[in-house]
């Protein structure tokens, strides 16, 4: 045969192949997952750390390239992918509305698979939501990688979400650690990057230009634990503990503490040294210095169920508070019976407990089979804020180029709170995104936003899903 004609019979013998390749079952575990727009079956089974291609994708893949070179390879390759020609430009037939493809950034194979996997179902219960709207301009799809919890894997991820052209915006990473040479990967692609659970940044404050980060930091939640003590349960002499476990989130709410000059407030201070020994002297200086109230600067889980425990050993009754990461399995399973009555400021709600998002819950239920865990419903709300800065962006298709700096310009009321940020400082605006717990009878009761949390045994609160 001539070198542009197949030769006779290779045609029947692609169909065949081809064929018996898609017949075969998946191996497990699933790779990186695309998730394509309005799916409402894919994504949400184990992904390989590597992100790596399915036995499946392989074959299929091979039998598509046969039929490349007796199709062509150019009209084939445009059937199959629907890609643009542009980095980020819009995918889709004439006449069907634009693609944007979302990548998730996602532990869900290391340490952190939970909340890893709580962003994959809230965003792929967003993704569902805006395709279902008939008025929609352009559709979702959801590109997942899994890092695993591991920095090295992370990169790889940022790598291949960077060069996926179809890529317009990235959800996470979703560690709790938000590291600045990811940061810095993405930002060299000028690939826009949107953060919901990092409690912590190496990324210096200014320098992350396609950052976007959707949550106070840890050491943004002190306004929660200051109104909590001056409004909902009034304390007039206060015992503030900075652990020296924890120097950072420790600096940070004493400092807020000492700079706010509480109006009829005395406040105490007593450092906590590393190790084991001092919190039973601790202790004894808040009973014997009259504390209404004791203030944990740390977010170590296990030393806040030490100095749980001490404080009831010691016979202490009065207000215990902190902020952040203090709150964990490690503190509910260390303190016991004495971790009652301690009250936290985080940076995410309970969906279960709001109004505004009785609905996604309950799909959240229908599809998945069990109530949101923790940062399902503020990645439900990250994927609207891509996609309205998204539809506000340009109408030339570059979407990709310009997003980063529309989002922090782009106010989105989403399910668990208005999402809008100071352009200058690109920092969300944190009055609303601070919510109280306490804990009773071991769980984590959600008391509501910290402006609207008045009495300290009131209010109608729900255990938070997330936290057992």
């Amino acid at each position: 045969p001539t070198p542009w004609q197949p030769p006779a019979g290779l045609a029947a013998l692609i169909a065949e192949r081809s064929a018996a390749a898609l017949a075969l079952p998946d191996p497990e575990p699933l790779p990186t997952t695309l998730t394509p727009a309005g799916d409402e079956t894919a994504g949400d089974d184990a992904v390989d750390r590597e992100g790596g291609p399915t036995r499946r994708r392989v074959l299929t893949g091979g039998a598509a390239g046969a039929v490349l070179l007796v199709g062509g390879a150019a009209a084939g390759w445009n059937a199959l992918w629907g890609r643009g020609s542009r980095a980020g430009g819009p995918s889709g037939r004439s006449g069907e509305p634009p693609t944007y493809t979302i990548g998730l950034h996602a532990d869900l194979g290391g340490p952190g698979r939970a909340v890893g996997l709580a962003h994959r179902r809230g965003a792929q219960l967003a993704v569902a939501d805006h395709n279902s709207r008939k008025d929609k301009a352009f559709r979702l799809a959801l590109r997942i990688e899994d890092d695993a919890g591991d920095p090295a894997a992370a990169l790889r991820v940022a790598g291949r979400l960077a060069a996926d052209p179809a890529v317009v915006a990235v959800l996470g990473p979703t560690g709790a650690v938000l590291r600045e040479e990811l940061v810095q990967r993405y930002g060299e692609a000028r690939l826009a990057t949107v953060v919901v659970a990092a409690g912590s940044s190496t990324v210096e404050s200014g320098s992350g230009l396609h950052l976007c980060v959707t949550r106070p930091l840890d050491r943004m939640l002190t306004p929660g634990l200051i109104s909590y003590l001056t409004r909902t349960s009034p304390a007039t002499r206060v015992l503030l503990v900075e652990d020296a476990a924890d120097p950072g989130l420790a600096g940070e709410v004493g400092s807020a503490f000492r700079e706010a000059a509480l109006t009829g407030v005395t406040l105490l201070e007593h450092p906590l040294a590393r190790g084991d020994a001092g919190f039973g002297g601790l202790a004894r200086k808040a009973v014997a210095g009259r504390a209404d109230a004791v203030v944990l600067g740390g977010g170590d889980a296990a030393r806040a169920a030490r100095l749980a425990t001490a404080l009831a050993g010691e016979g202490f009754t009065g207000t215990r508070v902190a902020a952040g990461p203090a709150l964990g399995p490690a503190f509910l399973d260390g303190a016991g019976t004495a971790a009652d009555g301690w009250v936290f400021a985080e940076a995410y709600a309970d969906p279960a407990a709001l109004p505004a998002a009785r609905a996604f819950t309950a799909a959240h239920r229908k599809r998945f089979g069990a109530p949101p865990a923790t940062w399902a419903a503020e990645a439900y709300d990250a994927v609207g804020l891509i996609a309205r800065a998204a539809g506000t962006t340009s109408a030339s298709g570059e979407v990709r180029s310009g997003i980063g700096g529309r989002l922090v310009r782009t106010e989105h009321r989403g399910i668990v709170r208005t999402l809008a940020f100071d352009a200058s400082t690109r920092q969300v605006r944190i009055p609303d995104g601070i919510f109280l717990y306490r804990i009773e009878k071991g769980r984590p009761r959600f008391l509501g936003p910290y402006g609207q949390v008045r009495q300290a045994s009131g209010g109608s609160g729900r255990r938070s899903p997330g936290q057992a």
